[in-house]
């Protein structure tokens, strides 16, 4: 499906009213519902928009308005987009999109965005399902097969503040979302 879980769009809209990153990269962005809360919390609903917003979205059938809220998509898989990119980013956004990889190119995806993307004093978030949800070729689209389970033990030793670890939260999502930020100089 092209939406993600709304638990944690609170965590995400505070991180970006709070920490206002001038630059933002959303991976994945299905029907682009972040690029609705980077351009509220963020640029406060004002144009010219402050804040550069790329979205990666490997189908491009999802296009709709709220694409617009970006500065540029890329109709690309991630790892596409990934071997092309040479900028950084102040906030990288992969939420509920890493479930639909295999665990080792995941894994890889993480480890690209961890040394190479996210700028330095920058955060990444990864949000997945913390248990398996089964999940086929949605509308014929084999992006949206679900191939592994991300458990909160698998970011914090990585390196990852664990904000929401699986078990139900206050809406009875079973969720995990884990930060990590660049602390190089």
């Amino acid at each position: 499906m092209p939406i993600g879980c709304y638990s944690l769009v609170p965590y995400v809209a505070h991180h970006v009213a709070i920490h206002r990153p001038e630059r933002v990269l959303d991976l994945g962005i299905g029907l682009g519902s972040y690029g609705s809360v980077v351009r509220q919390w963020g640029d406060l609903g004002e144009r010219p928009w402050r804040t550069y917003l790329i979205g990666v979205e490997a189908w491009a059938g999802y296009r709709n308005p709220m694409w617009d809220l970006y500065n540029a998509v890329a109709a690309c898989s991630i790892q596409e987009f990934l071997s092309e990119q040479s900028g950084q980013f102040d906030l990288v956004l992969l939420t509920d999109v890493i479930e639909h990889f295999e665990r080792h190119e995941g894994q890889a995806i993480v480890e690209q965005l961890k040394q190479e993307i996210v700028a330095p004093g920058g955060s990444l978030f990864v949000g997945t399902p913390g248990i398996f949800c089964e999940q086929g070729a949605v509308g014929g689209n084999e992006w949206e097969r679900h191939r592994s389970l991300w458990l909160a033990s698998d970011f914090a030793g990585q390196g990852f503040r664990v904000i929401l670890d699986g078990n139900p939260d206050a809406f009875g999502n079973q969720m995990v979302l884990a930060e990590w930020k660049n602390v190089r100089p």
